[in-house]
């Protein structure tokens, strides 16, 4: 089987697409690749100020990290991607990540202050009502025109004003998860190399000096590789 793919074949078939990134020459121009049958899974881990570059926002701060990541099926072969074929694992814990989808890493990164609210309100609100009605009478008792009042108590206050420059984080929210959506590793059935970011959850217990373990589940076999720290 030939593992080697040249950057003259790469080079056009790159061009197909407009979704993700433009693979590199080969899997080899990666810091860690693996093969999978008639796939190669190549991979880079990009640093907290690269992301932020790219981005303009902190995804390492709402607990995310951030992966370049290629695959290069062989000339003639086909592959289905989905973000659900990888897995993120750090240090000797043994917990993995699956990918994340971009609303999800943007709502991390501007969080909605709607979701934010209390969902057992604090204070106690008490009304009163008056009740006005007429009593017809009968078996002794005198009818005419009565008057009630009862007292009302309520844990659900009135609704809270909106925070200031909400409709501006939201457009900014928007912004950033187009961009995450535009620039993240295209899925579905490729015939050709494709390259894009993927956003994994940081797993707990990490140990970056270790490298990030970095797994794909496809059709025709297992990828895995170690990752080494973005420099």
């Amino acid at each position: 089987m030939k593992r080697i793919l040249s950057a003259s074949l790469v080079a056009p078939l790159a061009m197909a697409g407009s979704a993700g990134l433009s693979p590199r020459g080969g899997p080899s121009e990666y810091p860690a690749h693996a093969y999978a049958g008639q796939l190669a899974v190549a991979a880079a881990a990009v640093s907290a100020d690269q992301a932020r570059k790219i981005f303009g926002a902190r995804i390492d701060q709402a607990g995310y990290l951030v992966f370049e990541v290629a695959l290069y099926p062989e000339a003639g072969s086909e592959a289905t991607v989905s973000l659900g074929d990888f897995a993120l694992r750090l240090g000797a814990d043994g917990s993995s990540m699956r990918a994340a989808e971009p609303d999800v890493v943007a709502a991390a990164v501007i969080p909605d202050p709607a979701f934010n609210q209390p969902a057992i309100p604090g204070k106690v609100h008490v009304s009163t009502e008056t009740t006005i009605g007429y009593e017809s009478g009968g078996y002794g008792r005198p009818g005419g025109v009565y008057t009630a009042q009862g007292v009302g108590v309520s844990n659900y206050p009135d609704p809270p004003a909106a925070p200031p420059n909400t409709a501006a984080k939201d457009r900014t929210r928007d912004q950033l998860e187009q961009s995450l959506t535009a620039k993240q590793l295209p899925t579905g059935r490729i015939t050709q190399p494709v390259a894009g970011y993927l956003y994994f959850p940081k797993p707990s217990g990490h140990a970056r000096k270790d490298g990030f373990q970095l797994s794909w589940f496809g059709e025709d076999g297992q990828a895995r590789m170690t990752v080494p720290p973005a420099r």
